[in-house]
């Protein structure tokens, strides 16, 4: 377990050089040993300076020398650099073993409840689970998932004061864009993958940007008060719910379907499809190629992916454990935890452990990160990569 975690903070440590300017020897071995600290239960530089007995004023000192555009791009670069290679590795496999992966890029944003005053970005934001505003940071994620395995592409904190480009939708449409130019250069086309929505993202001006960009699918969840018209009679899906007749057992599905081709006021033309979960009727829009109702089943199950990386973040790695102050200290707080979330996942490979079993393993094993952390300064990083 050492060698492999060794050999993951020397891909990291390689990274951070190739994607962020001005990186010192300094800030490199601190963002490792803050990010390393995870695994072994370690959530905050405060932990971290009790456990290694190191001073947590040089640790906090060196997280501010980042700024905010230099957080934002080692996010970026970092995670598309592991991205690349995953699909790289995928797309080297037969046809088959590819359907069976269904790459699938997946768009959600998470509540990250905070309270402190001296803390930036926090707002009012609605609550599904409390069905009230609370004080909390609103995170906004682009993740991809390659069969088991989900990877962050894009991640922002979302402002609700500022300039006019600061919004939920404009932030999307920023982030997309910058995935979109970092996979292009490597050659790789991300447009030909599903992307796929909850029922708050449905707008017509969200599917006309994505098809203008070149998004061959585009699934979203369906609202309750859309108005579709399906074979004539057009009422909203709620009312739609309880007429339409669902089929069993058809092809490639373990649950009654029904799939339309409707029109609505809001989106025009679309396939719409309704199904039967936990004894509820949904419905899903599909945009772009027409996919059959297996595939529109089969990509739609990929999208809890990213409500599995919510919870590792907010669940397993405590992303609210740790407070940095102004808007930079906020992108450190959440930059350290998307590295270590992605350390994780690598050692999950070349372990062939869980994310779970990983942090189970390590939990009583804290002197091996003092091991580990003479490493830093001295690591050659060829020797691993």
């Amino acid at each position: 377990m050492q060698h492999h975690i060794i050999r993951s903070a020397a891909f990291f440590q390689s990274a951070f050089y190739a994607n962020a300017r001005d990186m010192t020897p300094e800030l490199s071995e601190t963002l490792l040993l803050l990010s390393t600290g995870h695994l072994f239960g370690l959530y905050n530089p405060n932990q971290v300076a009790d456990a290694l007995g190191v001073s947590k004023n040089k640790l906090y000192r060196d997280l501010k020398e980042m700024s905010l555009y230099q957080w934002k791009s080692l996010l970026v670069g970092v995670s598309s650099t592991i991205t690349i290679e995953a699909i790289r590795q995928a797309e080297s496999k037969s046809a088959s073993t590819q359907s069976r992966r269904c790459i699938t890029i997946s768009v959600d944003d998470t509540n990250d409840p905070r309270y402190a005053k001296t803390l930036s970005y926090c707002y009012k934001w609605w609550s599904k689970g409390k069905n009230c505003a609370i004080k909390c940071r609103n995170i906004l994620a682009i993740t991809l998932k390659i069969g088991g395995v989900i990877l962050p592409l894009n991640i922002r904190i979302v402002s609700k004061q500022g300039r006019g480009n600061t919004d939920k939708p404009t932030c999307l449409r920023t982030m997309i864009a910058e995935v979109l130019d970092v996979f292009d250069a490597q050659g790789i086309d991300l447009r030909k993958y599903p992307i796929t929505f909850d029922s708050w993202y449905g707008s017509k001006d969200l599917i006309e940007t994505l098809l203008g960009l070149g998004f061959t699918c585009v699934l979203v969840h369906g609202k309750s008060n859309y108005v579709m018209e399906i074979n004539g009679q057009t009422a909203k899906l709620s009312a739609h719910k309880k007429t339409v007749k669902l089929l069993t057992h058809q092809w490639g599905c373990d649950k009654p379907v029904r799939r339309f081709r409707a029109k609505s006021p809001t989106f025009d033309e679309l396939v719409l499809l309704f199904f039967s979960t936990h004894g509820k009727t949904q419905t899903m829009m599909g945009f772009g190629r027409p996919l059959r109702t297996a595939e529109i089943l089969h990509i739609w199950s990929q999208h809890h992916g990213i409500e599995q990386f919510w919870r590792h973040l907010k669940t397993d790695l405590r992303l609210s454990e740790m407070s940095l102050q102004h808007r930079n200290g906020a992108y450190g707080a959440l930059g350290i935890k998307i590295i270590s979330y992605l350390m994780i996942q690598q050692v999950s490979c070349s372990t062939r452990l869980t994310f779970h079993q990983i942090k189970l393993q390590l939990s009583g094993e804290r002197q091996m990160l003092s091991i580990i952390s003479a490493h830093f300064h001295e690591l050659n990083t060829q020797e691993y990569l």
